[in-house]
């Protein structure tokens, strides 16, 4: 018996190398991209116009009965704080760019 010799197809060898080319693109423009980005400036994520150095404080005036259960984020600058009281629970909504808290829904025991 004779061994045939057997040639891989042209269009393979292209597709092959050309795949090959593909990924040196592909890891050259990933180390471009990353190398960009570790040489440009960092921006803070969120853009609100307030120095990060800022800080807002909400007073909030609660009874001797009353504390704080929760706070939950409502839209990017407003939190909703949840107030139980002995016979009443509230919730007022804090501004967190301007420091207001504003009165929101309250409710009381039967």
């Amino acid at each position: 018996m004779e061994e045939q010799d057997y040639k891989t197809p042209k269009a393979l060898m292209a597709a092959v190398v050309g795949m090959g080319v593909l990924i040196i693109v592909g890891l050259v423009a990933l180390v471009g991209v990353v190398i960009h980005r570790m040489n440009t400036p960092h921006q803070p994520a969120i853009a609100t116009g307030i120095p990060l150095t800022d800080t807002r404080t909400a007073h909030l005036a609660l009874g001797p009965d009353e504390h704080m259960l929760s706070t939950t984020r409502v839209h990017d600058d407003l939190l909703a704080i949840h107030i139980a009281g002995k016979d009443h629970d509230r919730i007022m909504l804090w501004n967190v760019a301007t420091g207001q808290v504003q009165p929101g829904l309250e409710t009381t025991a039967p």
